[in-house]
Formats: C-alpha cells, structure tokens, sequence
C-alpha cells in the first residue's frame, strides 16, 4: 500500500492513487496493524480522570484555580499535559523544572488511572516499533509531504521507526512540484449575493471538472444551487447549540431550584421528532396531550405546584389515551420540577437519579433517529463522567453545567448532507486539494486563525526538552500549515475565490494565503493589498449584456423587475363573504373590548381562532405580578382577616411566589423581588386600611358570574353567556355592594381617566352583573396603592360617579353593531384606523398616539359610543391586519 501523508491532511477523501492521511489517520492505521486499537474515551470522562488525579496531587502551584473551578482547571492541565506527551516528554519529576512543568509531572505520577487519548496513542505507537516489531505493517512507502525533520514531537521519530520496519519514505519529486495559478477574486457584500455569483459559475462551466474548497459552511450556497437543479455542496460546521445537545442541559435547568417557568414552558413544547402525534402536533419530549394541559395550567399559574398545576396531573392520571412511558416521563417531569434539588443536594447519585426517566424516554423515542440518538448518547456521557466522581460530592451548578456542555461536545449540523455529483470534489482546507491542475472554486477564503498549539516559554521548553520532547516555536508550526496549504492552491491552473466581506453579521477578513498568493505576483514596491485590489471583481462585474460570465463559466441571467415594497394601506377593512356563523358562544369583557376596539382581532382570536402558541401565553412582567397579588387578596379574604398585618401579608407574598411567580426566585432578580414585596405590602395596606374606614366589608373575592345577553342583532335576537370574576365585592353597613377591581399597571393615568369620561365599561359589566341599584364601583391600583372611585373615603380625587347603565347600553351597543358588520363581511380594525387616518402608524411614539385616542374617544362620545384603543403596537395580529405592512 502506498499512503500519501501530509501535516494537514487528516480529513481528506482518499485519491486515485490511495489513502491521503494526516496525523491522526496514520495513527489510526498503525493501531489497527499493529493490533493496538481500543474503544476510544470520551474527552470529557478524561476530564473527570484528571480531575481526581489532580485532587490526589495537590500540588501548590494548582491548589488555588482548582479550588476556584476544578472542572476548568482540570480540563486546561490536561490540554498542556497531553501537548507534553505529544511532543514526546516523559513527565517524570525534575529538580529545578518550572512551576507548571513541575505541577504536570506530579500530576502524572498522582493515584488514579488516566484513560489514554490521542497523545498516548501516539506515544505507544513509537514505544511498540521501537521494540523491533516483525508484524508486517502492509505499507509499502509512505509519501511524505513535509520533510521529516521539520515535524514537532515523536513524529520524527515515528517515521524513522517506519523506515526501518521497511517502509520506503519518499518526497514529491520535481514533477510533482506546482506552477504558480491564475487567481481571480470576486468580493461581495453580504453571503446571498456571493452564493449567488458562486452558483453561476458552478452552473454555466463546461470541461472538466473542478475541485471546490469549501472554506466556510455551504448553506446559502447550497439554496441557491437548488434553484439551478445542481447537488448540494453540503458543508456545514459541527456545534455545540445543536437541538440534540440543548435537551440535557434544558432538563437538567428544572432539576435545581428555582426553577425557571419558562424553562418549562419551553421544555413542554421541545419538538424531537418531525412527525405528528396523533395526527396532530410533532412529537416531543412530552406527549402532545399532556403538553397542552400544563402550558394552560402554566398560563394560569405562571409556577409549579399550585392549584392549577395539580388539577392538570390529576386530569393526565385519569386520561386513558395517554401511553404508559407517556405518563411516567409527565410524572417524573411534575415530581421533578415540584420537588427540585437543592444546591446542597447536587451530588452525582441525584444526578443520576433525576436523569432516568429522562433516558429511558429518549430510548423509548429514538429508536433510529439521529438526533435522538446523539441526545441520549449525550446523557450517557454525562452518567459516565458522574461514575468518576464519589456518589455523595456536592457539585456547584457551574460545575454541573461545564460537565455538561463537555459531554455533549459538538453535533452535526442537520445541512451536513453532501449529493453526489461528477461536477465537482469537495474539500475544506487548502492543503487536501489534489495536484490535478484544472480550476479550484475556493468558496469563503476568509481568515481563519487557528491556534498553534500550546505556548510554552522558554524556560518550560527547555525543561520538556530535557525529558525528551522536540518542543518546535510557534512559527514554524504555523509555517507547516502554511506551506502544506500553498502547496495544495499551487497545484491548480486557476483558483476562482468567492467571498464576502460580511458573514453573520461580522466583517470577514481575506485569507493569510491569499497574502502569499498575491506577493508572488507583486511588482517592485507593490503592496500585497495593492495586489489583491487589483485581481477582485465585484458580482456585478460578473453581467454583461449577454449575461453572466467568469473563468470560462457563461450563463443566460434574466433580471427581473424591480420589486417595490407596498406602502402601508389607507383602509384597514377587509371585507369579506359574508360570515353570519361567527358568533360568539360566550362574551367576556376581554371579548367586548376587543369588539369595540378592533374587530379583526375579535375575529382572529375568537373568530376563526388563531391563537399564539401556549409556550408564548406563560404570563411574565406585569400580567405575571397583578395574578401574584391578586391571589394574595384572595387568601387573606379568605384566611377572614379584615385587616392583614404587614408581615401576615409578606408571608401570603413568600407563600404565593413559587407557585404564581416562580422566575422571579431565580439568581439575579433577588431585587426585584425584595422591591416588589415591599410595594404589594405598602399597597395591600392602604387597601384593607381605606375599606376598612370607607366604613366597606369585603364579602367575596374572584366571584365569578354569568348572566345571559341579549344581542339585538339585524339576522335576529341572539342570546349568549357573558361571563367573568369580580376582583372584589364589598358592602357598607348599609348593604349597599360596591365592586373593587384590581390593577398591577405602571400606567397611572389610563383607569382613572377612563372612569372620569365615563368609559370604564369593565366596571359597568361587573355592577351590572349584580343586578342592584346603587352599586358604586370602583379600581384599585396595586402598583400605585390607590382607589379610583367615586366613593370620597376611599378616593379624594372628587371623581364623577359613573353611570352604569348607561355605560353598558352603549357597550352592548358597540358589540352588537360590530357582530352585524362581521356577520355582513366587513370587518375592520378600527383603533389601527385611527392612527392611520391621523397620520400616524406603530412608529408614532406612545404620547403622541394617546393623545389621538383622546380625541377620538372624546367625539365617540359627543354621538353616544365608545372607543377602546386595542393596542396595536402589542397586538399578535398587527401584521395580519397591515398595520406592519402588506404581506399578502
């Protein structure tokens, strides 16, 4: 067998002649010959090896960064400990060696085994062929690129071995050696116009075919060779953010408390498999019917534990249709995030614990999916690095999560998928092209800065030296990668670069090897940069009159006309067939605003309902606060204490958190909790305080009613439900009722200027619920700890009384004359109307847009309706309706 060897070679596809390896295929080729391969180690168990030997040693130089972050440490020892080897020392302790020489080489000799890795092997391999080896090794001569003695470490020493076992070592002879190729450059400005020029010529040569190096991924590229009918080139980088390595780390953030809500949320809704699950969603970790019973639970109970959270396990447990392994990992997911580990409680044992359920799903799930597949693979790494460790050690949570990312290590990209073709042969690196001549397409030459190895001083060299190792300096390792990459560009005729000078929104610089590819073309004081500026294009160069055309490629291009981005429309109404059957089942006053407000979203939402993703409706911010407090109201009422001290109200507030507000347990938001706390319990006070000298009892809280509604409609008379929850009801000593409804705002001036014009319509509906003469009503804002209300014991405002039932009459108005303009097929989006017929759009900063709102309510009035603005610039459905432009 005759084997070509380069320094940069390991990678490449064999050629006609036989295998191309670099340092780690020849490696692996000798292991097999000579009969010492073995089942490769993961680097992160290594890790963990090196971990405990480091512990054994305690050496001082280590003692204090291992203290600080053992995983860190452990893994940047065993990096220098490993190029130690590579470059052939023997860590054996020395007198007067350097400190970290001298921490490695106690370390080395400190009590637990170490799994051997890639520096070992190699230095077993020199060890065995050292030992006058007769097993025929089946290699006839090795071809090497570089010259022998200019390698680093045992490799020298290896392929001397190898000559004297027989194996004839041959350089590239004069023939062999490369021309200096035409070069040709065209630089875009972003990646789309440089696939695009890329794909041309791809698509317009004829003759034979190139060799395309694929210095960076082909994605983009890849789109556009599919529009053209050509294969994917299919080159994409490994990483660390993969689905399949986010599931662990995902699982393993609910395990310790507090645990994140919208973690959670986002774990329920983690899709694993791109089929449908009962005909409906994709299957994911949790089964599509248990995922959408805890995201509602979860939207009504932003936490765990709770009412809500309970009820939802209980209905799961009675659902005969959900799969047995279904439930367990339900199961295992609810006792985990109810009863999470404490920091104190981090130990491997736990760990492995927790993480069962989770295998035995991915098992259940993955029979044959790659994905699935690489996550359980990921799992089973981490349990491996946790044998490593003694059961009961306490680990620190950044710990547990660098275990973590270096168990998963990098995954494929699901892009990776190179088509077959005759077209053209693909590489990744300048140094695997092959002598062939002919025409390289080097696609993304940018810069690429590698690192060289290990640094090692001049003293710390010295002393690897003297234990045995050939220490090279950093620039005549990175003059090896230097020349074997020159050598492989020197073997084409003409070498087409495509790049941009943007990539992921970064400024992309030219490859080092360009710079020596153009000095080679320099005239007397011309500047590399001068060079280099004079062979680019740019793509539009590239189009003539007679299309496209670039070293040799033409293709026919056609341009079409220029698109015109539609200006936002003047009329937001879409008038449709007509739609009698859209109407609702049951109203609600979320319902009438959105009726009075904007009928498109009335009909969207409840309609035709379009909804946004139950991961996307987990309440945070302040609709997440105003359910926290008003569930606090709602057990102090209850626990029948008329006037809650303050530290009864800050326990209900501690009690409440995990289970209506969990995030804000979380590290970094202790500030924000403390502030909120303190604001609730100063507002709470001055609630129970002012009811209680308004002289008002608070009878019940979140009453919920449904009262039967009378839409004269012009199809007919449609009765339907109206329902909700009263905050809070109260009466006087009189047993006159007043309703209290309760608000976590940070707009102070939005509910009481609603109740002074006499549009606080959702105070009508709940007065009118009651169905009593002289019922005062009236807010509470939580946030600012102040009545609005006409009562003067409890507001001095001198605010308006309201008028109920005239308020009502023109909301049920309203509604019934939205119904018939959607059951007629004209549906508009009346408060977005609004801002457009004033000028004004989503752009339009917020005073602006309220004061037009003002206006406009101000002349719904003077003709006896309402205006609710519906907030577009919040509103899911803004780019549906044209407020965010035209889509369609």
């Amino acid at each position: 067998m005759k084997i070509e060897f380069g320094w940069s070679l390991d990678g490449a596809s064999w050629a006609d002649g036989g295998p191309r390896l670099g340092p780690r295929g020849l490696v692996r080729l000798l292991q097999a010959r000579l009969g010492l391969t073995r089942p490769e180690v993961e680097p992160a168990v290594r890790v963990a090896q090196y971990q405990r030997r480091i512990a054994a040693a305690d050496h001082p130089w280590l003692r204090a960064s291992f203290a600080a972050d053992p995983w860190a440490t452990a893994s940047t020892v065993l990096s220098w400990r490993d190029a130690a080897v590579t470059a052939g020392a023997r860590l054996e302790p020395t007198e007067g060696a350097p400190d970290r020489i001298a921490a490695l080489c106690a370390v080395e000799n400190a009590g637990p085994d170490l799994a051997p890795g890639a520096a070992d092997d190699l230095r077993e391999l020199v060890d065995a062929l050292a030992d006058e080896v007769t097993w025929p090794l089946g290699i006839d001569s090795l071809l090497c690129h570089e010259d022998p003695s200019s390698l680093p470490g045992l490799w020298p020493r290896l392929l001397q071995l190898l000559e004297a076992s027989g194996v004839t070592l041959e350089r590239p002879g004069a023939a062999e050696q490369a021309v200096r190729p035409e070069l040709v450059l065209v630089e875009a400005e972003d990646e789309w116009t440089a696939a695009e020029t890329a794909a041309r010529l791809l698509a317009g040569r004829d003759g034979a075919p190139l060799q395309l190096l694929a210095g960076a991924d082909t994605v983009i590229l890849d789109q556009e060779l599919h529009r053209r009918g050509l294969p994917a080139v299919g080159v994409a980088d490994s990483a660390a953010h993969r689905t399949a390595l986010q599931i662990l780390p995902l699982y393993l953030s609910l395990a310790v408390a507090p645990v994140d809500v919208q973690q959670l949320a986002a774990f329920l809704d983690l899709r694993v498999l791109d089929v449908p699950e009962d005909g409906r969603d994709q299957v994911g970790l949790v089964p599509s019917r248990a995922r959408h019973v805890l995201l509602d639970a979860l939207a009504q109970e932003p936490g765990t534990g709770g009412t809500a959270w309970q009820q939802a396990m209980a209905a799961l447990e009675a659902d005969d249709e959900l799969s047995a392994s279904g439930l367990e990992m339900v199961r295992a997911l609810s006792a985990l995030v109810i009863s999470p580990l404490a920091p104190e409680d981090l130990t491997p044992a736990r760990v492995r614990e927790v993480t069962a359920p989770l295998g035995t799903r991915l098992r259940a799930l993955g029979q044959g999916d790659p994905s699935l597949t690489r996550a359980s693979t990921h799992l089973q790494v981490l349990l491996e690095v946790l044998e490593e460790f003694e059961p009961t050690r306490v680990l620190r949570e950044r710990e547990l999560a660098q275990i973590v990312a270096s168990a998963g290590g990098r995954a494929g990209s699901p892009f990776a998928r190179p088509e077959a073709t005759s077209r053209w042969r693909t590489c990744s690196r300048p140094a695997q092209l092959l002598p062939v001549g002919g025409d390289v397409l080097w696609w993304g030459a940018d810069r690429d800065d590698a690192a060289t190895g290990i640094a090692w001083d001049t003293a710390e060299a010295e002393a690897l030296t003297r234990l045995g190792a050939r220490i090279l300096p950093p620039a005549r390792l990175a003059a090896l990668d230097t020349d074997a990459g020159l050598r492989g560009l020197h073997g084409a005729e003409r070498i087409v670069v495509v790049r941009t000078r943007r990539r992921a929104e970064e400024p992309t610089a030219p490859h080092a090897l360009l710079a020596h590819l153009a000095a080679g073309r320099a005239a007397p004081g011309q500047g590399v940069a001068d060079v280099l500026e004079d062979l680019t294009f740019s793509p539009a160069e590239t189009l003539g009159a007679e299309g496209f055309a670039l070293a040799g490629a033409r293709r026919e291009v056609t341009v079409p006309a220029p698109s015109r981005i539609a200006p936002l429309p003047s009329d937001l109404t879409r008038v449709v067939a007509p739609a009698p059957h859209l109407l609702p089942a049951r109203l609600s006053y979320s319902q009438a605003e959105d009726l009075l407000g904007c009928r498109q979203k009335w009909t969207y939402k409840n309609g035709l309902q379009i909804r946004a993703a139950s991961v996307a409706s987990v309440p945070t911010g302040n609709r997440m606060i105003g359910t926290l407090v008003h569930a606090v109201v709602e057990q102090l009422v209850g626990s029948g204490e008329r006037t809650p001290s303050a530290a009864r109200i800050r326990e209900e507030i501690e009690t409440q958190v995990p289970r209506l507000a969990s995030e804000l347990l979380l590290p970094g938001r202790e500030v924000e909790l403390a502030g909120l706390r303190e604001r609730a319990v100063r507002s709470l006070l001055e609630f129970f305080d002012r009811l209680g000298a308004a002289g008002l009892v608070i009878t019940s809280v979140e009453s919920r009613f449904e009262e039967p509604l009378v839409l004269h409609l012009q199809r007919g008379d449609v009765t339907v439900p109206f329902i909700g929850y009263r905050d809070v009801d109260a009466e006087d000593g009189e047993g006159r009722p007043t309703v209290i409804d309760l608000k976590w705002t940070y707009a102070a001036r939005k509910y009481p200027e609603l109740f002074e014009t006499g549009e606080a319509l959702q105070l009508a509906a709940y007065a009118h619920s009651l169905h009593e003469e002289g019922t005062d009503v009236g807010y509470f804002l939580l946030s600012q700890g102040e009545f609005v209300s006409a009562n003067p014991a409890l507001d001095p405002h001198g605010r308006p009384t309201l008028d109920i039932e005239d308020l009502w009459s023109r909301g049920t108005a309203g509604m019934t004359e939205a119904l018939d303009e959607i059951g007629a097929g004209r549906v508009d989006a009346r408060s977005g109307q609004i801002l457009l017929d004033a000028g004004q759009d989503l752009a339009t900063p917020r005073s602006d847009a309220a004061k037009t709102y003002a206006s406009a309510r101000e002349a719904a009035r003077a003709q006896g309706s309402l205006v609710v603005d519906a907030r577009c610039d919040y509103c899911e459905f803004s780019l549906l309706c044209g407020m965010r432009g035209d889509v369609s």
